[in-house]
């Protein structure tokens, strides 16, 4: 008992020594090491209040005061921490000035404006600042809400009475007072540096509010003075062209040009030092570069091909032989399109560039007529482009652009006339674009004549300017396709046994080109919107009609969502045949092995994960909701139940063919009485090529569900057999010696397992021998087969062993009243038999 007490007296100590221990211990790990600013600030205040806290007893008063001057203390660190980092504004600052000017300087231009492409230019100027200006706004309303907060934040720290409370111990009294007012007086310092940045914001925010109503005013301008323009332009504006100087009608060419020079530079240098045009830049300059460097290793490549060089070079018109003009053209007509709202004098120079630089390229490839009418085309284009790009219309300009037009129509009608008697060599179509060119050129000149002159300068300015832009588009898909051509090319070698080496370039032409044909026609159709300004009316039209929100049944839905769901589905259908082609392609070409089979098989997988991703991507863009989704499966599920059952038979069997494998593409099987290859596992039905080039289609259920013979599951071995029969009398073990000496002679025959003779049977007329080899590629078996069945009849020809012949026994019936009409029959035929009833043949 003794030892049991004293057991637990030294358990009692052990426990008093070591819970303060445990306590210290788990104060040290809880005790976080700090690295912030605002972490330390905060150490600091707690140490220099550690006094303070230290008299804390049990007056519950002076535990809430001391509280809240820590509490007070940590947010002004935290607060002032925050102000002095500042509110950068300084960007804003630096541009209200400049963008103030600009202002008033397009108020004024609108006033003198008289056409139409110069209001519209105004007008994307105009949307680019109220860009700007919205986020600027949006950036100080932030800054107002965080002084807002602030200001929020001293309010309280005035109104707290708890500070105002004086303990009861006068030491402690003291010591509070100095911490409240030490802490008055730094929270005094940050409400007025929190007033000084009210009203900093306050000021910068009351300009950009200015600005933006100045920018409403001038953009109600701008569309007041379009609609006006528009039934002006309708009616006998200017008079006809024998009544040219009607009152009203601008006289002076060179305050016109004047003008026009000095509103379309400021424009032009708006255009390229504008910020938020800085990403277009980037871009249109990356493209530059990056197709001309693939241009050029492309061409240096292909340098290194020997004999190949020159007929790659003679396959190509432009690519190789104008690296440099190619890369230019491309770029030339892509690059408006990666600016929003581009200018028209920069639109106009991106053109006259194109047009200059197909001269270059087509001078020696194009048929000499066609390089004719384009010298005149061009010519023309300039000189509408120039009067364009005119704020006043003026009677010069007016007779200049009719004499313009009947001169573009008459070269235009002389090719026509060429193009009717030949058009080979042409490019497609072009025909058809002639005659509509010689059309819109003729309805300018008779509103020009009528006095419709506004609209007669867009429509011949938005014919010559928009040919020019569709031979541009022409040869920039000539270009991809010969950059696309070297590209392929330059990767083959003779030896080599890489993918691209199997690509063919015509198949890869008839898919991509098509492509980038109807990518081209909606560029081109946008810029025709464009030069006949009517874009922004279709952008305004078609967003209102997308966005517009129409009812079915419960449900509400915008025409916008499923365009998105649409397109987003389309692309990764898309996607997926791309992936699948080239995949399925390279495996076609190519040697494979069982395991790189069953890595080709697995593309069904990525097929089907590319549809489902798509189809929740889909969703989710078109903003479709959830529970919609799984109403529409729950239906689904309904008609399943009713007449779907084949259908989703063939989708769960693709998906078990997917991971089980038990067919591959490039197998090739036998299934419903048909052999060949398996070209494609699609995701309800398979392609099986036979051997006469027809293509089989078998529901995926039926590989699933029927026998099915695969002869290449494993390896592409097959055992060929060949029966062979000589006649009794021949030497059996001779001709077992001459048929293993061919079979192991013979180059393409397996040697592992090796080929067996075998003395098979005794026939009624022969001895029958069967010859056993293995192929390697089961696509050679037959051709196999034969050349050994040729060895050996060549060899037992040699030898002098006859190969037996089948022989066929007919027996012929004749009834007794018949013996006398067969016995004059063989008498006429010298053919007496030796009894009557039967003969043997």
């Amino acid at each position: 008992m003794s030892e049991r007490l004293k057991l637990f007296v030294i358990f009692i100590i052990a426990l008093f020594f070591l819970i303060p221990c445990q306590n210290s211990f788990a104060q040290a790990k809880k005790k976080k090491v700090h690295h912030t600013l605002r972490d330390s600030l905060r150490e600091r205040v707690l140490q220099r209040d550690s006094v303070i806290r230290s008299f804390r007893h049990s007056d519950g008063s002076v535990n809430i005061l001391l509280g809240k001057i820590e509490d007070y203390t940590s947010a002004y660190v935290e607060t002032n921490s925050d102000l002095a980092r500042g509110f950068d504004t300084l960007d804003i600052s630096e541009q209200l000035p400049a963008l103030e000017k600009r202002m008033a300087l397009m108020r004024k231009a609108i006033g003198n404006s008289t056409t139409m492409g110069f209001l519209v230019s105004i007008r994307g100027m105009v949307d680019h600042l109220k860009d700007q200006l919205n986020s600027w706004e949006d950036q100080l309303t932030a800054y107002n809400n965080q002084l807002d907060k602030i200001r929020s934040d001293i309010a309280d720290f005035k109104k707290d009475t708890v500070l105002r409370t004086a303990p009861a111990d006068s030491s402690l009294r003291l010591k509070s007072f100095i911490q409240v007012q030490s802490l008055e007086r730094k929270w005094k310092g940050l409400e007025d540096s929190t007033e000084k940045a009210i009203i900093r914001i306050g000021l910068l925010e009351n300009r950009v509010s200015s600005l933006t109503i100045l920018l409403i005013d001038v953009d109600d301008k701008i569309d007041l003075k379009i609609h006006e323009f528009t039934l002006k332009a309708l009616n006998n504006e200017y008079g006809y062209i024998w009544n040219i100087h009607k009152e009203g009608s601008p006289q002076r060419l060179d305050t016109a040009v004047a003008r026009s020079y000095k509103l379309n530079s400021r424009l032009f240098r708006y255009f390229l030092t504008n910020k938020s045009n800085y990403t277009g830049h980037f871009i249109t300059i990356f493209l530059l570069l990056a197709f001309l460097g693939w241009i050029m290793n492309s061409r240096r490549k292909v340098s290194k091909t020997g004999d190949m060089h020159q007929k790659i070079v003679d396959e190509t018109s432009y690519v190789v032989k104008h690296p440099y003009l190619s890369a230019i053209i491309v770029i030339s007509v892509l690059a408006p399109f990666f600016y929003d709202h581009a200018t028209q004098v920069f639109l106009h120079t991106m053109l006259l560039i194109t047009v200059a630089v197909i001269g270059f390229l087509i001078k020696d490839v194009w048929p000499k007529p066609l390089y004719k009418f384009w010298t005149h085309l061009f010519g023309s284009a300039v000189i509408f482009a120039f009067s364009s790009l005119l704020i006043l219309n003026t009677d010069f300009d007016r007779v200049v652009l009719l004499l313009l037009s009947c001169y573009v129509i008459f070269f235009s009608v002389k090719f026509a006339k060429l193009l009717k008697l030949s058009a080979d060599g042409y490019p497609p179509h072009l025909r058809i674009i002639v005659r509509v060119f010689i059309g819109l050129q003729l309805v300018s000149v008779l509103l020009n004549v009528f006095g419709r002159f506004s609209l007669a300068k867009i429509t011949g300015v938005s014919a010559t300017l928009n040919l020019c832009l569709a031979m541009g588009f022409y040869l920039v898909v000539q270009i991809l396709m010969e950059s696309l051509f070297l590209q392929l090319e330059a990767n083959k070698t003779v030896n080599s046994q890489n993918f691209i080496s199997y690509i063919d370039f015509k198949v890869v032409q008839k898919k991509f080109k098509g492509v980038l044909i109807k990518i081209t026609s909606v560029l081109w159709l946008l810029a025709l919107a464009k030069n006949l300004t009517i874009d922004d009316y279709l952008y305004d039209t078609i967003n209102d009609f997308l966005n517009h929100p129409y009812q079915f049944s419960s449900t509400a839905f915008t025409f916008r969502s499923v365009l998105v769901f649409i397109i987003v589905i389309w692309l990764s259908g898309l996607l997926a045949r791309v992936i699948s082609y080239f995949y399925d392609f390279a495996g076609q070409q190519t040697k494979l092995t069982p395991q790189a089979k069953k890595t080709r098989s697995s593309i069904l997988l990525i097929r089907l994960t590319v549809f489902v991703v798509g189809f929740f991507v889909a969703i989710t863009a078109a903003g479709i909701p959830m529970d919609r989704v799984t109403i529409i499966i729950g239906a689904l599920g309904v008609g399943i139940g009713f007449g779907l059952q084949n259908i989703v038979n063939n989708l769960v069997s693709g998906v078990i063919l997917a991971f089980e494998k038990p067919v591959q593409v490039g197998d090739i099987i036998e299934v419903s009485g048909k052999s060949g290859t398996i070209k494609e596992i699609g995701i309800r039905s398979s392609k099986i090529e036979c051997g006469d080039g027809s293509e089989l289609i078998v529901p995926n259920g039926d590989l699933i569900s029927q026998h099915v013979v695969n002869w290449t599951l494993t390896n592409n071995n097959r055992r060929v057999e060949i029966v062979m029969r000589v006649v009794y009398g021949s030497d059996v073990v001779k001709v077992e010696d001459l048929l293993l000496t061919i079979v192991n002679d013979h180059a393409d025959i397996m040697k592992s397992p090796s080929p067996a003779i075998f003395l098979n049977n005794f026939s009624d007329s022969a001895v029958e021998f069967r010859v056993l080899f293995w192929a390697a590629d089961i696509g050679n078996w037959s051709r196999l087969k034969s050349n050994v069945m040729r060895e050996i009849y060549l060899a037992f020809n040699k030898e002098g062993i006859e190969i037996a012949q089948s022989q066929k026994e007919i027996q012929l019936l004749f009834p007794e009243n018949g013996v006398a009409e067969a016995k004059a029959i063989a008498a006429a035929k010298n053919e007496v038999p030796d009894k009557p009833g039967d003969t043997n043949v």
